[in-house]
């Protein structure tokens, strides 16, 4: 089953008209008639709004065509799909230098490092003596999102 028909089956069991498709997956009028007329495949974007507004459908029905139409409900054996999102325990949390991302700046450990008052074995002596305490300045944070604070 090619995308297109899988488009149509989703349309029939939900009960909705092309209209209440496109508004409640957030495409065009335009790009689902071009789907449904065969000039189109579905984007992975697309697939990917449809598995957003309907979270019953099993991602890897539409994408990976094999399995059930919609996702297991009450199994305790269901395995994780290609776009679920499951919490992690705190005792499954990775170890890691990297700070979270999800973390607020004011969240960020802040860790100080004091310069030395000797030479460092294998530092090229430029003749500089190391300042025995070093102040923060600026501390810039850079977010997921492509936006940076400065503080």
């Amino acid at each position: 089953m090619d995308g297109r028909e899988k488009i149509k089956k989703i349309m029939e069991a939900e009960g909705l008209s092309a209209k209440q498709f496109v508004d409640r997956v957030r495409i065009s009028q335009g790009t689902l008639s071009n789907i449904l007329n065969g000039r189109n495949k579905p984007s992975l974007d697309v697939m990917q709004s449809i598995l957003n507004a309907f979270r019953t459908i099993s991602s890897d029905w539409l994408i990976l065509d094999s399995g059930p139409m919609y996702r297991q409900k009450g199994s305790e054996a269901v395995q994780d799909t290609l776009f679920d999102v499951r919490p992690i325990d705190k005792e499954e949390q990775p170890v890691s230098s990297q700070p979270s991302v999800n973390r607020t700046a004011d969240e960020l450990p802040v860790s100080v490092v004091i310069q030395p008052q000797y030479p460092v074995k294998g530092r090229k002596n430029t003749g500089d003596t190391p300042k025995p305490f070093r102040t923060v300045e600026k501390i810039i944070v850079y977010y997921s999102d492509g936006t940076f604070e400065e503080r």
